[in-house]
C-alpha cells in the first residue's frame, strides 16, 4: 500500500467519526471527517446561514453512491446534496450535506 494511502486510512481512523451509509438500504459503517462549519453569508444589511455539512469520506466507501445519499451521523440523518474528489490522489471525496428530517 503506498505511503499517502496509509496516511490517508491512519487519520480515518485516528480522528474520524462513525457513521452509516444508506441507513435504509446498505447501512455501511464508515468514518467522515468534518471539513468545515456552517457559513455564514452576508448581503447588505441581512445575513443568510447555511446550515450545510461538508465531511470527506474514503472514496473506496463511497463508490456506488452518489447525490441523494443518506448519511446517518449519531442520530442525525443528512442529506448528500453534492460530492466531488478532494484530493489529486483520489483517496477522499467531500460531500456536502445538509440535515433532514427522519421518516
Amino acid at each position: 500500500m503506498p505511503a499517502f494511502r496509509r496516511a490517508v486510512d491512519t487519520q480515518f481512523k485516528r480522528l474520524g467519526i462513525s457513521a452509516v451509509l444508506d441507513p435504509d438500504g446498505a447501512a455501511l459503517d464508515v468514518l467522515v471527517l468534518p471539513s468545515q462549519p456552517d457559513e455564514m453569508v452576508r448581503m447588505g444589511s441581512m445575513q443568510i446561514l447555511d446550515e450545510t455539512g461538508v465531511f470527506e469520506i474514503r472514496i473506496a466507501d463511497f463508490t456506488g453512491y452518489g447525490n441523494g445519499t443518506l448519511l446517518n451521523l449519531s442520530g442525525v440523518l443528512r442529506k448528500v446534496q453534492s460530492h466531488r474528489v478532494a484530493d489529486r490522489r483520489r483517496l477522499k471525496t467531500r460531500l456536502d450535506t445538509i440535515e433532514v428530517a427522519a421518516p
